[in-house]
């Protein structure tokens, strides 16, 4: 068969290869150029994590190479049993045969090569060396999955300038963490605009997928939000799960909905943002929940599927109406009754729910996460004199909040709208809190109560240093410095919203 193959490869004056499964029964029989051969999808193959393809490929050279690097990025990629490269003479005639193949996770090369290199006399036995190749791979990659808790993500993105490149990773990072993802690896590039195809260049993305490969990794998360056609592209050229920044948003909103209005905010955000992506099928929906029972949508259900989409986002709408319109009546009643209503904003994972419990002494779930919790709390505190006041917990801001979601959660921050007081709370042991503060002014402004009274807060105060708490007090002197674990340091919030409320001056102590 391969002095067959040699001849005709050198005849045509083209590669021709061959993919082998574990039978020796040809599956494929390729034809490519003078340089190199094409391989097709291999959908009758499809990749199982740990494992390898169950195909090897032996194509042909016309110039005496060995195996290139097309051929180890084919190995990587596609998870190729191997790769064997057959130099074939003037006369059409097999000189050697050099073949490749993967190493197991955690291995210190990514390949190795057999020792054997005549193509009439290969001294290995190729099926029980496979088969045991496998288990090996097989078994580092179980225990890889085993100390990992949770699925595993490389992070990619790109930026146009380094700062921005580690602010907004950072952030990533703590997204994941959120959602319960682990992350293993970071890259970014520095450019103008990301890559219209693939965000990152096409030789930076077959690294990434190569090391996500050979580490057993579930995930690339793009930072960058992944347009239908990228997303397609990006799912095209791996067979790995592929999500955006969005999605890993929407996976942790899912994830956090506790109450009936909530829920179906969340899953009406979902369904907006899979109805574009429904051009294909999208292994990046894999995470998403709802709708339509968090199944793929197939290309041949195409418009089964949108129909039904847009029926559930009728059905949703109306649904959330009757709750606005619940919504309305309380908040009616509480105006009537004259009660005002303070509420705690801020960037994610401030500490507001926290501030909230310590307030009110009730026990609303709060956690070092971004989103721990996604529905509004409403708890009534009493000052001196009878005086009532409703404190509401809102949803958590973030920097470039996805349109879905600021569409579905629109009321709920509109809600903001009928406050007397705003009290933002900001992580003050955050590197990046100026960057979270100018984010949620721009919240404040797109939802025009930029004029409303508002107290800053600076939280977690515990965790800064002396120099640092008297560098904040120097830049924001009408501040105040808090830690909401603490009760005894939130005299001066509780004396500030009572003057600001009723304009009395009287210090509130807590207990009072």
């Amino acid at each position: 068969m391969i002095k067959n193959v040699a001849s005709l490869s050198r005849e045509i004056g083209q590669q021709v290869g061959l993919l082998i499964d574990r039978n020796n029964t040809i599956q494929y029989v390729l034809v490519g150029t003078n340089r190199e051969v094409l391989i097709p999808k291999l959908h009758r193959f499809a990749l199982v994590p740990g494992k390898l393809r169950g195909l090897r490929l032996v194509h042909t050279h016309l110039y005496g190479e060995k195996i290139d690097d097309d051929d180890l990025t084919d190995l990587a990629l596609l998870r190729l049993d191997s790769v064997s490269a057959l130099p074939v003479n003037e006369e059409g005639v097999p000189q050697s045969l050099y073949t490749a193949y993967i190493m197991p996770p955690g291995s210190e090369k990514s390949y190795e090569f057999f020792t054997d290199f005549d193509p009439y006399d290969q001294k290995i036995d190729y099926q029980e060396f496979v088969k045991s190749l496998e288990n090996e791979i097989e078994n580092k990659t179980k225990q890889l999955h085993e100390v990992r808790q949770y699925d595993s993500a490389i992070l990619i993105g790109v930026y146009p300038g380094k700062f921005e490149a580690y602010e907004s990773m950072a952030e990533l990072k703590e997204l994941a963490a959120s959602s319960k993802i682990e992350v293993m690896d970071s890259f970014f590039q520095i450019k103008k605009k990301p890559n219209p195809k693939y965000i990152v260049g096409s030789g930076k993305l077959k690294e990434i997928v190569i090391k996500a490969l050979s580490n057993g990794v579930d995930y690339l998360i793009f930072d960058n939000p992944l347009s239908p056609a990228q997303a397609k592209s990006i799912a095209n050229f791996t067979e790995l799960k592929v999500i955006d920044r969005t999605q890993v948003i929407l996976d942790i909103f899912a994830a956090r909905a506790k109450s009936n209005e909530g829920k179906l905010r969340v899953e009406l955000a979902q369904l907006e943002h899979i109805l574009p992506k429904l051009s294909a099928r999208d292994d990046s929906l894999s995470r998403l929940t709802g709708g339509i029972g968090g199944r793929g949508p197939g290309e041949t259900k195409l418009e089964v599927d949108r129909r039904r989409i847009n029926d559930r986002i009728a059905f949703l709408n109306r649904k959330l109406k009757q709750i606005e319109k619940t919504r309305n009546t309380q908040k009616n009643r509480r105006l009537k009754n004259n009660i005002p209503i303070v509420s705690i904003i801020g960037y994610t994972n401030a500490g507001k729910s926290t501030l909230l419990n310590t307030l009110t002494y009730c026990n609303t779930y709060s956690d070092n996460l971004m989103f721990a919790t996604l529905d509004t709390s409403s708890k009534r505190i009493r000052f001196p004199r009878e005086k009532d006041v409703i404190i509401t917990d809102t949803v958590g801001f973030i920097r470039d909040l996805p349109k879905g979601l600021k569409g579905a959660f629109k009321s709920t921050l509109e809600e903001l709208e009928d406050s007397d007081l705003l009290v933002e709370v900001v992580d003050a042991s955050n590197a990046r809190y100026k960057k979270h503060m100018e984010s949620v002014y721009e919240i404040i402004s797109e939802l025009n109560i930029s004029d409303k009274p508002m107290v800053t807060v600076f939280n977690k105060i515990d965790k800064l240093s002396e120099e640092e708490i008297q560098e904040i007090e120097r830049e924001f002197p009408e501040a105040i410095l808090i830690s909401a674990l603490y009760n005894d340091t939130l005299n001066e919030l509780l004396k500030r919203i009572q003057s600001v409320l009723f304009q009395e001056g009287k210090e509130v102590l807590f207990g009072v």
